[in-house]
């Protein structure tokens, strides 16, 4: 039994059923045992893994792209957001787990014992199967914009809705609760609810839910833990409000009851791209006041923080930029538009698509910026461009900015060089060869870099594009980042032969992807005429001991580092694969007198000097100091003197994102221009 609100038997709007919180009525909840969600992407993923991971349900996720869901089994999950594959990995069938272990969850406290339960997460390609296991199935398909006929370029694509419905229908031989997620538009429900009846099999019922999800990529599992609101939409019926318990009984295992909203199917459907228009008109309206701060000296960021004070408007999504992005805002508007549209509705049309409008002139208006301050001129110019994903902490570039700029920059005949920490260079060149690029043009005048570093070598301009922290040279509440602020980082040494350091946050990244490993305390790249390679420090698990070992080559997804998984059994000694530092000792100022073996300083030791390490060929040689990052420390910000020290000049920033002390840069003789905010050359 379940408490549900009286106000499903009531006609009342959706306030009304919030302030009668406490009128509560008892309404029979079905037997959910498992779970089938349709749809591995950065909806159904998360949404599939929090569930799994917080309820007493078995969740399994199925797609028909196979080397999606390998990569779901895999360490290297497709997609990207914080927190995911902790949780993916605490939940999934197989993953052995102690039961002692920092939680999982963002932003909690090291010292909680979180919950692990074992297999209750799955991913898999057969359909069919889950179909027929499954109590209730949440339908979590893209739902594109139509690239063809009627409504093309406005309409919602539903091909995969009506292909995963019918499926639902072909397949199951029992009653079933089916959950529609996607986003869609307003009264599609009723296209589900009208193929399941017309294809059931005799004595098979379904009721159908709409239950949008509201996650912001970046924050996706702090959202599916701790959400706003759950929408349950159901039709008026007993076995619809049945089925509306049903849902909020899952959720109840950890989200408030307050908290979960339930109305009609329609409400819900249309909940969904309200919340994004309105979102979405926010970004567009304090762009628009962007360019009317540029010319008349005003500062926009000032400016939306004045507004944001307003009790009535309040703070968030007033940050000006390049545009928005991501796979919803652009979508959903342009679903309103042709809803609006058929509804012969044309002024209300006119308006929503006028918030997409503002978001591309926003592209052009800061591309026409770029190339103006470079001289109207940027054929055989190098532009590096710092950031692809539409926002942070989050590996989606579906619509981001950064196409089109790109984009813009090509055309122009320029010289492109991108960096982004999360995004893989395979998924650059698909976005940029769909935006209508010739691809072979592309190949020329486009490199995809490894560090942001590599990636301003040469540039005669840098342009941020995406929030990264790692790009800022602000620190919280927004004073600049002093360099003796910065935690110092630990050291190893490496072969004195003329050197080059690369990327030593890189390197303990792809370790801490490819291991996984709690015992990783740092790694460090480096690269010298007769070695190229990677080392890393890890605490034996059995002794306590630090350890460090090297690699002769990079770390790569094609070419890991070969160490033992997760460190799980004690490390008596290096792989065979393993170079071992076999040096005679190591001293260091901050231990005086301690005199410690090559694979042991200590753990809160900020610096070592290791002396006598041999060559992989047993040659010895003086030595040299690389650095090592720790393992789950802030990303290493950029070192924009080092930046400045390699670009062309006069040396240009261009701040996509208002992240930047711009005095500082200017310090360091950069002419800095940003979104809504004069530029530094432009007299008052």
């Amino acid at each position: 039994m379940a408490l549900a609100s009286a106000a499903f038997e009531r006609s009342n709007p959706a306030m009304d059923k919030l302030d009668v919180s406490t009128a509560i009525v008892e309404i029979p909840q079905k037997t959910v045992k498992k779970i089938t969600c349709m749809g591995s992407g950065f909806v159904g993923g998360p949404t599939s893994a929090v569930i799994a991971y917080k309820s007493d349900v078995e969740v399994t996720v199925v797609d028909i792209n196979a080397e999606r869901i390998a990569a779901w089994k895999s360490e290297s999950l497709p997609i990207y957001e914080p927190g995911l594959d902790k949780i993916v990995q605490a939940v999934s069938a197989g993953v052995h787990r102690s039961q002692q272990h920092d939680s999982h969850e963002p932003n909690a406290r090291s010292d909680h014992v979180a919950p692990v339960r074992y297999g209750r997460l799955f991913f898999s390609t057969d359909v069919d199967q889950a179909i027929a296991d499954a109590d209730l199935i949440f339908v979590c398909v893209n739902t594109p914009t139509k690239t063809h006929g009627i409504g093309k370029g406005s309409a919602a694509d539903l091909d995969f809705v009506e292909a995963a419905t019918r499926s639902i229908a072909r397949v199951a031989t029992q009653d079933k609760i089916v959950v529609e997620k996607s986003t869609v538009p307003c009264r599609t429900a009723q296209s589900i609810r009208e193929i399941l009846a017309a294809n059931a099999r005799p004595g098979v019922r379904f009721d159908v839910l709409s239950n949008p999800e509201f996650l912001a990529e970046g924050t996706a599992i702090r959202d599916l833990l701790n959400p706003d609101r759950i929408i349950i939409g159901s039709m008026p019926t007993p076995t619809g409000y049945q089925a509306a318990a049903t849902l909020a009984g899952i959720y109840e295992q950890w989200v408030p009851r307050e908290r979960i909203i339930t109305m009609n199917l329609w409400s819900s459907e249309l909940s969904k791209l309200a919340a994004n228009a309105m979102l979405a008109q926010r970004i567009s309206s304090v762009n628009a006041l962007s360019a009317i701060c540029e010319a008349t000296g005003a500062d926009v960021d000032e400016v939306s923080y004045a507004c944001g004070l307003d009790s009535r408007i309040g703070p968030q999504m007033l940050k000006a930029g390049p545009g928005f992005g991501g796979s919803c805002f652009q979508k959903d508007i342009f679903n309103i538009v042709y809803l609006s549209e058929s509804l012969h509705l044309y002024e209300i049309a006119d308006y929503w698509r006028a918030v997409i409008n503002m978001n591309e002139h926003q592209k052009q208006r800061f591309t026409k910026r770029i190339i103006s301050c470079l001289y109207n001129n940027l054929a055989g110019k190098k532009l590096a461009v710092l950031g692809f994903a539409f926002k942070k902490n989050t590996s989606d570039t579906r619509e981001s900015p950064a196409i089109t700029l790109v984009s813009n920059f090509v055309a122009e005949r320029a010289r492109v060089a991108i960096y982004d920490p999360r995004v893989q260079e395979n998924q650059i060149w698909r976005e940029l060869v769909s935006s209508g690029s010739d691809a072979g043009t592309l190949k020329r005048n486009v490199s995809v870099c490894r560090t942001a570093y590599e990636a301003c070598v040469a540039a005669d301009a840098v342009v941020v594009m995406t929030e990264w922290d790692e790009f800022s040279n602000k620190a919280t509440g927004g004073t600049t980042v002093k360099q003796e602020e910065r935690k110092p980082l630990a050291t190893i040494n490496v072969n004195s032969l003329p050197s080059t350091y690369t990327s030593s946050q890189d390197a303990v990244h792809d370790a801490s992807e490819q291991l996984s490993s709690p015992n990783l305390v740092g790694a460090a790249s480096f690269q010298v005429p007769s070695r190229k390679g990677t080392g890393v420090i890890i605490k034996d698990p059995s002794s306590g001991q630090i350890k460090t070992f090297t690699n002769q080559r990079p770390f790569s997804g094609s070419n890991p580092l070969l160490l033992p998984h997760g460190f799980s059994t004690p490390v008596q000694s290096p792989p065979r694969q393993i170079l071992s530092h076999q040096s005679r000792y190591v001293s260091t100022q901050q231990f005086p007198g301690e005199y410690l073996t090559s694979e042991g300083f200590p753990n809160t030791c900020e610096t070592a000097q290791i002396t006598d390490m041999p060559h992989s060929n047993g040659v010895s040689g003086r030595l040299q100091t690389a650095e090592v990052a720790h393992k789950g420390a802030t990303p290493t910000r950029l070192d924009w003197a080092r930046i400045a020290s390699g670009m062309r000049k006069p040396r240009f920033v261009f701040d996509g994102r208002n992240i930047l002390d711009h005095s500082k840069l200017e310090a360091l003789g950069f002419r800095v221009e940003a979104i809504g905010k004069r530029g530094t050359n432009v007299s008052e």
